[in-house]
């Protein structure tokens, strides 16, 4: 769980660099909103993986996968993305209490 919880949090510090980088950006722009998408940024660090995703799904399941689910995923910010999976994960690797029942 120990593993979990570390991924979660690596993933949390992720998007708030993301975050940071739009807003960064929205200030560099003069206060126009500049938010970048977690498939932008995807295709930004190596397009080559983010082609052989989309070919695989495309080919492995069906072209229709690809497009309402994945891209829409892919269309929203990197931050809101990394961040909700980032909690998710830490919430899946927390300590849970020891559950203690004593019957008489």
């Amino acid at each position: 769980m120990i593993i979990i919880r570390t991924l979660g949090l690596w993933i949390l510090i992720l998007g708030f660099i993301a975050f940071v980088y739009d807003a960064t950006k929205t200030m560099a722009n003069n206060g126009s909103l500049s938010i970048t998408s977690l498939g932008g940024h995807w295709i930004n660090l190596h397009e080559q993986s983010f082609k052989f995703l989309e070919n695989l799904i495309s080919s492995m399941l069906h072209p229709i996968v690809w497009d309402p689910v994945f891209e829409s995923a892919l269309l929203l910010p990197a931050w809101l993305i990394l961040s909700l999976i980032g909690c998710w994960m830490y919430w899946i690797g927390r300590h849970r209490k020891k559950i203690e029942i004593y019957l008489n």
